[in-house]
């Protein structure tokens, strides 16, 4: 074997893990369908065989459908998580710190959202909602929520809102009582320049970035277009599915010194003209 080729397989750095975290529409399935296509990134982090876990998911998937089979997956799913350490957390979880990003030279990824922004796209998809939709924003708001165990945290919360505060207070902490390095990569940046705001964040980790490309087809069933969706977010259309009413209850709901931590501020809620 040639000398200058031996050189370059001893010096070929590994490929890096990355660990994403971020609530319900935050971008985490663009985010991480992009890292898998990367050379630089290895496939996220395995996940041990669970014999058991898989004949109940069979069992489940052969005697209920609807929204019961939902319910029982979910509760799989709670169980699959509980056993996995936490590098192998699920992504709209709110990170614990453990041994397990170390020993796998992780580096973590946090997605956040504007709060205004992200309550109009909960509202919109309510992903592992258990309440009957409200016909308004405002009543959305103002309904508990009932979260899955895997999320690590409350089991019942006062608002959807408080999602947003519990998730990002703990990408927070996270970020200052883990031993590996983090960054934040905000979803209204992204959305309009996938490649730079995420080449911008693997920089920040020391992870190349040459050949990240943006995936164009949309991630989600009924997705929209690259197009279609970085102009809805562009012109800020959003905005305008809010009432006064719901942004005074957004501002009295959210966070806001965590808010300001990422870079998020209270507004006037007389900005919105949505009706009511």
């Amino acid at each position: 074997m040639a000398l200058s080729k031996v050189s370059r397989m001893l010096t070929k750095q590994p490929k890096r893990r990355v660990k994403v975290f971020g609530e319900r529409n935050t971008g985490t399935r663009a985010v991480i369908h992009m890292l898998l296509a990367h050379k630089e990134v290895t496939k996220g982090f395995a996940n041990a065989k669970m014999p058991e876990i898989q004949r109940l998911e069979n069992h489940i998937n052969e005697k209920l459908e609807g929204y019961s089979k939902s319910l029982f997956m979910d509760a799989l799913e709670d169980i699959r998580c509980s056993k996995l350490p936490a590098h192998s957390a699920w992504k709209h979880a709110a990170p614990i710190v453990d041994e397990s990003y170390a020993s796998k030279n992780a580096s973590v990824l946090f997605l956040v959202r504007d709060p205004y922004s992200w309550i109009v796209a909960l509202y919109r998809n309510p992903y592992h909602s258990r309440a009957p939709l409200p016909e308004t924003l405002a009543a959305f708001i103002e309904q508990p929520w009932l979260t899955v165990k895997r999320e690590n945290i409350a089991p019942i919360l006062m608002s959807p809102i408080e999602l947003w505060n519990l998730k990002l207070r703990a990408y927070r902490d996270f970020a200052a009582a883990a031993p590996v390095p983090s960054a934040v990569l905000h979803f209204e940046a992204f959305v309009l320049d996938p490649v730079g705001e995420l080449s911008g964040a693997l920089q920040e980790f020391k992870i190349p970035t040459k050949g990240l490309a943006e995936i164009e087809e949309p991630t989600k069933k009924l997705g929209s277009g690259r197009r279609a969706r970085q102009k809805y977010y562009r012109t800020k259309a959003w905005e305008k599915e809010i009432s006064s009413e719901a942004a005074r209850l957004i501002n009295d709901c959210v966070d806001w010194d965590i808010a300001a931590y990422f870079g998020y501020h209270r507004r006037d809620p007389a900005e919105f003209k949505a009706k009511s």
